[in-house]
């Protein structure tokens, strides 16, 4: 395994933050939801397949941290024969742990993914001093939206919608489970799913940081947006709701920046965005609906009219708002944003009379192998944030333990806790919050 450990050293400048590493394990990555499936499996299939997934995460992220080589080190990583070898090294340990109970058990262990807070600074910061301050700014936050009322529609409201595609969603679907109990759906059906789910956006217009684009690398190198390319980046994931797992679509956009009003604003900074994510039923129907901002913070519940869930506040987490919403989890929302600091207003079904713009889809992974002058980078460090991006926030929040408050973030690096400790990719965090009847 010095392959392994030769490739580590050659890339670790571009590591990429989105798997865990199983320490003692090369050749293997975990997310949350393969760390929460880890200690239930019983069958070799099982088991079998969980280590194939590990192997595939680690050369995923791997081709990701070596296209962002220089060029002759790059060429010698991609060429046939390391590649080969890499593929032989995974494989070979896939069928070692398989056949070993022993390992497999502390490969279970290894791959267990701790979460985004830093201890230290809650203990150094004198967290409990702070976290009546906290809940009180969370519990304003909440009133406000609490209080809202539906926009009135007007030019003034910039309107994007999804490029239509065929085929939709014909209703009902069943989803299939694979071994370890994941609702699976072919490239077809996700294609279709993503398509059907995928929100229209009513974006409250006051400067050009209102508008949605991508970003990118600028040709001296310097990370730039794009507000031409108007781009929704998707994913996948899985989340459990009463023992059961379910399939979740995730939307994310981003503008340009959150404008300033004043420099000591503790908010405003380069890029903000949002994250939607669509919690599926069995027929491929919204059984729940959740966002955040990039960063992490402003975690919203919303349920559609005919989810069967309910909310109950879980004692000791962080207080969250659940809505309920007047229209059916089968059709695609309307999200409605403010200006400026992009606070996701409104929900609703309605369809702009106004003219809107179209936007793409595309991966969300395309984020972490974006074009550069010297071929790829990540938009994101090592560390999962996106340089550039931080907030004045963070001197007012770091005693929560939360890694630069406000910044942008990877997908599997969202904190989004600051009372109590919470992962937004936590397969196990929708269970804290939702039970069926």
């Amino acid at each position: 395994m010095a392959l392994f450990s030769d490739l580590q050293t050659a890339t670790q400048a571009h590591r990429d933050a989105q798997y865990q590493r199983l320490q003692g394990f090369p050749g293997l990555r975990s997310d949350r939801v393969l760390a929460t499936l880890g200690p239930r499996l019983h069958s070799p299939e099982q088991r079998h397949l969980w280590l194939r997934r590990l192997a595939e995460h680690d050369a995923e992220a791997s081709r990701i941290e070596i296209v962002q080589l220089a060029s002759s080190p790059r060429q010698a990583w991609l060429s046939a024969p390391r590649q080969t070898a890499l593929t032989q090294c995974r494989q070979t340990q896939v069928e070692h742990l398989a056949g070993d109970p022993a390992a497999f058990a502390r490969a279970v262990d290894a791959a267990q993914v701790p979460d985004d807070y830093r201890d230290g600074a809650r203990t150094v910061g004198l967290y409990p001093l702070f976290k009546p301050l906290y809940r009180r700014l969370i519990a304003a936050w909440q009133r406000d939206a609490a209080d809202a009322e539906a926009p009135k529609d007007s030019p003034h409201w910039l309107g994007y919608q999804p490029v239509p595609t065929t085929p939709v969603v014909q209703q009902p679907i069943t989803l299939h489970e694979d071994a370890l109990g994941l609702p699976q759906a072919d490239a077809e059906q996700l294609k279709a799913l993503f398509a059907h789910h995928a929100p229209w956006l009513k974006i409250e217009q006051a400067s050009r940081s209102d508008r949605i684009g991508s970003p990118r690398y600028n040709s001296d190198g310097a990370r730039g947006f794009n507000p031409l390319q108007t781009r929704l980046f998707q994913h996948t994931s899985w989340s459990q709701l009463n023992g059961r797992w379910h399939l979740q679509l995730i939307y994310q956009f981003w503008f340009s920046q959150r404008p300033k009003p004043h420099p000591l604003d503790l908010y405003g900074g380069e890029l903000d965005g949002l994250l939607w994510r669509v919690t599926l039923d069995r027929d491929g129907n919204a059984l729940l609906y959740d966002s955040i901002h990039p960063c992490g913070c402003w975690h919203s519940f919303y349920l559609p009219a005919d989810s069967p869930l309910r909310f109950r506040q879980p004692t000791g987490e962080e207080q969250r708002l659940a809505q309920h919403l007047t229209l059916n989890g089968e059709q695609a929302p309307t999200l409605w944003l403010s200006a400026g600091e992009h606070r996701l207003q409104w929900i609703d079904g309605r369809r702009s009379p106004y003219p809107s713009v179209s936007y793409q889809r595309t991966a969300l992974d395309e984020l972490r192998q974006l074009s550069h002058p010297q071929g790829q980078r990540s938009l994101y460090a090592s560390d999962g944030l996106v340089p550039g991006s931080e907030r004045l926030e963070r001197w007012l929040l770091w005693p929560s333990g939360v890694s630069s408050a406000g910044a942008m973030r990877q997908w599997g690096r969202h904190a989004t806790a600051f009372i109590g400790r919470a992962q937004f990719d936590d397969p196990q965090l929708l269970e804290r919050y939702f039970q069926r009847p």
